[in-house]
C-alpha cells in the first residue's frame, strides 16, 4: 500500500494527530518521518482496539462468557452442597458450635486449675515427717490422680458429678 501522511491517517482512523503519536509509542508501524503505510496501520489499529475491548470485558470472548457463567453456577452449587453437608453434620452431632467449645475448654481449664491447686491442701498433712523421696512420690501420685480425673472429664464425664472434685471458690478461678 502507498505511504500516507499523518493527516490522511488521522482521517482514515478517525483520530487526532496526538492520538497517532500515542499509538506510535505503543507500537503502531511508522515507515518514515511523517509517513505511514495505511494498510499496516489500519490492521495494527484494529488489533489494538480488539485487545482494548478484550481487556475491558475481562478478557472474555462471547463463548468464554458462557463458560464463565457456567463455572460460577457450578461454584454456587458446590458451595450450597457443602453448606447442606455442614448442616447435616451439625444435626448428627459431628460438629460443635464454637461458643459451646469455648465454654467446655474454659470449664476444663478452670477444673484443671482447681484440682492442681487443691493437691497441696489435700496432701500436706500426709507429708509431715517424710523424706524428700517420699514427698516427691506422694506429690507425683496425687498429681497423676488429678490429671487422670481430668482426662476422664475431657472424655465426656461431668466433673461436677465427681465426688473427689474440689469445689471451686472465687480464689481458685
Amino acid at each position: 500500500m502507498p505511504l500516507v501522511e499523518i493527516k490522511q491517517l488521522t482521517q482514515a482512523l478517525n483520530v487526532t494527530e496526538q492520538w497517532i503519536g500515542k499509538l506510535v509509542k505503543e507500537g503502531m508501524p511508522k515507515e518514515a518521518r511523517g509517513k505511514y503505510d495505511l494498510g499496516k496501520c489500519m490492521l495494527w489499529y484494529i488489533r489494538y482496539l480488539q485487545a482494548a475491548l478484550k481487556r475491558r470485558s475481562g478478557n472474555q470472548t462471547p463463548d468464554e462468557e458462557g463458560r464463565t457463567e457456567q463455572r460460577e453456577r457450578l461454584r454456587l452449587l458446590s458451595a450450597e452442597a457443602e453448606l447442606k453437608e455442614l448442616e447435616l453434620a451439625r444435626e448428627r452431632g459431628d460438629f460443635i458450635a464454637l461458643p459451646d467449645l469455648e465454654k467446655m475448654l474454659m470449664d476444663l481449664v478452670l477444673t484443671t486449675k482447681a484440682r492442681i491447686l487443691a493437691v497441696s491442701q489435700r496432701i500436706s498433712p500426709q507429708l509431715v515427717g517424710m523424706d524428700r523421696v517420699g514427698i516427691e512420690a506422694e506429690l507425683d501420685k496425687e498429681l497423676k490422680a488429678a490429671l487422670s480425673s481430668l482426662s476422664k472429664n475431657a472424655n465426656g464425664t461431668n466433673h461436677a458429678s465427681d465426688p473427689n472434685a474440689p469445689k471451686r471458690t472465687s480464689e481458685s478461678r
